[in-house]
């Protein structure tokens, strides 16, 4: 079942049907739906689907791509074998030549070897041959962000050169909502919580009785998919440098992010350009995020790193910690026992924050200042020396002077009056920093408010969950 992606799918299709020979790079992280959203675009067309193949050689991957190549268009190739990419891609212009259509090569990274030999040697063939036959599109797509972006889409052979990119990222709540139709509300929002808008996971509990359920069974089982997807995924993308996971797992014990010289300290990495290029790769897989203060350019030195793929967040606050039991296949619904645990529901309340940060287009639309200049994003400091570090998630700065600040609650029983005194610290900071500005104040919440706070009008407006599909 192909949903949402309308925008993406409609800038495939407009190439494809452009009639001229056009190159798309397309990447996002493994799971995202890549795959089904070409097949989409492509399902009224001729296409050449080749995917290489993980930690395989070059001779390897040649090997493949002739293999798939005979299978899909029964075209023979000599008894001797090919050895170059040149040579390979040259058959390839044969079969086009007799038989037009579209190309697609899926994990290019893989049949690169992460290598841009093969850039070199596609850019050749591509312009020289293939792209003389009229209404050939090709399309690159991967996983390793990092990869497609500066060995493809930024090389020397293809800089300038290609006609659409498309970063895909994980679904928003609306087209959540579509992928767990019967689902209610509350499961659909906690799914997008735990899950990160990951089509291939949606798909996997869209079936299950309930999400818990599914989860039992699929992160908290010896087989369940989600158990060892880690290694799956990082793994691939990572896994023969140690320093990439070691990063991460520091930023697994700080959900609210740490800066440079932090991450540097606490996962043993030297603080220089090696750090830089390390960040530079997890962020470009979507697995960490970076951010500065909503005040502050995008090149300040202010800058905070957090983890920000939801699925690892949950696999390191609660699966690979109970691996062992897992494993041992004798305690059952240990999952069931988690959720009624004071450290889910804390998990759950900063997993629904990120959740707010996510959807911050839809909350300004909500408060009905869509149609006025903004910035926005976190306020924090450093801590220093004579003062502890503050930080306030989600502020949204207008142009007509006013500074929205988002409080966002994920408790399971009515927010009452002690809200207030949290909210006004973080209003006494912004006022001392922001003299000209009207601090606006918002709660995001999962429960209703009190009928005494609700009465105060403290809040200039309180918006439920579901209002954000």
């Amino acid at each position: 079942m192909f949903i949402g992606r309308k925008e993406e799918l409609q800038h495939l299709q407009n190439i494809i049907k452009s009639n001229k020979s056009l190159i798309g790079i397309v990447y996002g992280r493994r799971r995202i739906g890549k795959s089904e959203l070409i097949k989409k675009a492509f399902e009224k067309e001729r296409v050449l689907i080749f995917e290489g193949i993980e930690g395989r050689s070059k001779q390897d991957q040649i090997d493949n791509f002739i293999f798939q190549l005979h299978h899909q268009s029964n075209k023979r190739i000599k008894d001797e074998k090919v050895k170059t990419w040149r040579e390979a891609f040259m058959y390839l212009y044969e079969e086009m030549e007799c038989n037009p259509g579209h190309i697609v090569f899926d994990e290019f990274q893989w049949m690169a070897n992460y290598r841009k030999e093969i850039v070199a040697d596609l850019k050749m063939v591509w312009e020289l041959y293939i792209s003389k036959i009229k209404g050939t599109t090709l399309i690159l797509c991967g996983s390793i962000a990092s990869f497609m972006i500066n060995s493809v889409l930024k090389s020397s052979a293809l800089f300038g050169r290609t006609d659409l990119v498309i970063h895909l990222k994980g679904f928003l709540l609306p087209d959540t909502r579509k992928m767990l139709t019967g689902k209610g509300d509350l499961e659909i929002i906690e799914s997008q919580m735990i899950l990160g808008g990951v089509p291939k996971y949606l798909d996997l509990v869209r079936e299950k009785t309930s999400l818990y359920a599914g989860l039992e069974e699929l992160a908290f089982s010896e087989t369940g998919y989600l158990t060892d997807e880690y290694n799956r995924i990082f793994t691939s993308h990572f896994g023969k440098k140690p320093e990439y996971e070691r990063i991460v797992r520091a930023l697994a014990k700080y959900p609210y992010g740490l800066f440079r010289r932090q991450i540097s300290e606490k996962a043993g990495v030297d603080l220089g350009g090696g750090l830089t290029k390390q960040l530079y790769n997890l962020e470009s897989a979507g697995f960490i995020s970076s951010c500065t203060p909503f005040h502050k350019g995008y090149n300040s030195r202010l800058l905070k790193y957090r983890l920000s793929d939801a699925y690892l967040r949950f696999y390191f606050s609660f699966i690979e910690s109970n691996l062992k039991k897992i494993r041992s296949n004798i305690y059952k619904r240990l999952f069931s026992r988690i959720v009624q645990t004071g450290s889910f529901n804390a998990w759950m309340g900063r997993a629904f924050e990120y959740l707010c940060m996510e959807h911050a287009g839809k909350i300004c639309s909500i408060l009905g200042f869509s149609g006025i200049e903004f910035s926005f994003g976190p306020y924090f400091e450093a801590a220093g020396k004579n003062k502890s570090g503050v930080q306030v998630d989600l502020l949204f700065d207008r142009k007509d002077n006013v500074i929205t600040l988002c409080e966002m609650k994920y408790s399971l029983t009515p927010v009452g009056m002690g809200i207030i005194k949290d909210v006004e610290r973080k209003t006494e900071i912004l006022k001392s920093k922001f003299k000209k500005k009207t601090i606006q104040k918002v709660l995001i919440s999962r429960s209703s408010p009190t009928k005494d706070l609700a009465a105060s009008g403290y809040f200039y407006r309180i918006i439920k969950p579901e209002e954000l599909y």
